[in-house]
């Protein structure tokens, strides 16, 4: 009885309001696309996260590109954009299949979940991160922080969903059952090239390794939620959600000003002149008066190495 209540959607007489939190979505139907446009998805992902967005990304920095404050809004749209034409154009497989759908699509219980879900996810983030957004908000160039910053975080985090649930997943479910193609996806989404680089960042702190626990936890959340829901833009807006509070915070806080690359090249040049400095002042009782030039005059004291 109470499987029928709570766990199966097609006899469940939860009202659609409250479904959604129980994963008790409308089945979605199975990918009618054939077995080799499924090999072109698996091949498109490969391109896509081991070809183009490397190559994106050391291409930028060869150009030096990569500090320009819109690069990162341009690298995410052209990513999203070519994915989402290969899936179509070479792949020639719908983009419904892997989970883009349109609104009037949705069913009841898709839309009151997502009208709820949102919300709560804003207002919990919001109150985690209070400070941090109140720096923000006494910032002169909100517009630019929400085009360079938040906008791009959102569509980065529509475009991994759309990547490792959408094609990935999708395949990998359709070939090798449900349990066995949510895991290896999430396990590849974890483990994988979108989030290797944590393991040089746990080096030296080994301690850093954990951050994959949190990692595939979330991603299996997501697995699941795509899985029974077959809905790509609910897990995708609320992976940008999170990325722009938990990233595009911290990116803001990095930035006293946002094109600080832009700064003038004499400013530049006297604060590397001062430290300069500063770093060759001998140990001496006392204090000491350094004279770096011009105007700029600094104090040190014997604590200072």
């Amino acid at each position: 009885m109470a499987r029928k209540v709570f766990v199966d959607p097609e006899t469940s007489q939860l009202r659609p309001f409250w479904r959604g939190h129980l994963f008790l979505f409308v089945k979605p139907p199975a990918p009618t696309y054939t077995p080799q446009a499924g090999s072109k998805l698996l091949l498109l992902f490969a391109v896509l996260e081991f070809l183009l967005r490397p190559l994106l990304i050391a291409s930028a920095r060869w150009l030096t590109l990569a500090d320009r404050s819109w690069w990162t809004l341009a690298q995410v749209t052209i990513l999203t954009i070519v994915g989402c034409w290969l899936v179509t154009g070479f792949a020639g497989v719908r983009l419904s299949p892997c989970g883009l759908h349109s609104w009037r699509s949705w069913s009841k219980t898709e839309k009151f979940y997502f009208l709820q879900v949102i919300p709560i996810a804003i207002f919990v983030f919001s109150f985690v991160f209070s400070e941090s957004l109140k720096g923000v908000w006494a910032r002169s160039d909100l517009a630019r922080i929400g085009i360079f910053i938040f906008l791009p975080r959102m569509i980065w985090g529509v475009y991994q969903e759309f990547v490792y649930r959408g094609l990935l997943q999708t395949e990998l479910v359709r070939r090798w059952g449900t349990f066995t193609g949510m895991l290896t996806s999430t396990l590849i989404f974890t483990f994988g090239p979108l989030h290797a680089y944590h393991f040089a960042l746990a080096q030296g702190n080994p301690s850093h390794l954990w951050i994959f626990a949190a990692i595939f936890g979330i991603g299996l959340f997501f697995a699941v939620l795509y899985r029974r829901s077959g809905n790509l833009w609910m897990v995708g807006i609320m992976h940008g959600i999170g990325d722009c509070f938990m990233d595009g915070l911290a990116q803001v806080a990095e930035r006293a000003v946002l094109g600080h690359r832009c700064m003038l090249p004499e400013i530049r040049a006297a604060l590397l002149c001062v430290a300069a400095r500063a770093r060759l002042v001998h140990r001496s009782a006392g204090l000491q008066q350094l004279d770096v030039g011009g105007p700029v005059r600094v104090v040190a004291r014997r604590a200072l190495h």
